[in-house]
């Protein structure tokens, strides 16, 4: 009798171990750093020397099991959307980030970051408040879209990495002067991962 109590305290015990290291055993998350950056160009319409941007929020997507990820560097049209849900998406940034690209000539400037999950990300949301942009000196209202940003851009994160993704804009191809002497946003943006 006493050595099936001493087993069965025994098995207790065990059990006890191993179902608190399950909870306890760290779980691998990665840290995602999202920056942006550009290099002042001379349009045919004038040369910029300052490009300011309010940048609400940067968000990534989660691939599905079956996704194929789609990891480049090359520069893509952004594409405007109205998709503002939230399923499978991770906010990185979001708080209001106002920068002015052309300050930032071959170097990054970090808008934030976020200790997350690791897995296959298939696209990248960006939403972009308002904008100004000085051309010859003399400043104008850039329009920008009125829903969301969508790149095509994917990123694999690895467990316990740091990865910083940056968003380089290419102003020139980016902005549009309209017949009326306006000027609009319509971003051409490359994605550049590296790994910290």
């Amino acid at each position: 009798m006493r050595h099936t109590k001493y087993v069965a305290l025994v098995i207790i015990i065990l059990a006890s171990v191993v179902i608190t290291g399950c909870l306890t055993a760290p779980v691998g998350e990665s840290t995602l750093i999202i920056a942006v950056k550009d290099a002042p160009k001379t349009t045919n319409f004038g040369t910029i020397t300052h490009l300011w941007l309010n940048i609400s929020e940067v968000s990534v997507h989660r691939a599905s099991d079956n996704q194929i990820v789609i990891e480049d560097d090359e520069e893509e049209n952004a594409t405007e959307s109205d998709d503002t849900g939230t399923a499978g998406w991770t906010i990185v940034v979001d708080e209001l980030q106002t920068v002015d690209l052309m300050q930032y000539i071959n170097v990054s400037k970090v808008i934030g970051q976020k200790t997350m999950s690791p897995g296959n990300y298939t696209q990248i949301r960006l939403k972009i408040d308002s904008g100004t942009i000085t051309v010859d000196d003399t400043e104008y209202i850039l329009a920008v879209p009125s829903g969301v940003l969508k790149l095509n851009r994917g990123f694999v994160l690895e467990e316990d990495e740091i990865q910083k993704l940056t968003l380089d804009f290419n102003v020139e191809q980016s902005v549009i002067r309209t017949g009326s002497g306006q000027y609009m946003l319509k971003p051409v943006i490359a994605v550049i991962s590296e790994r910290m």
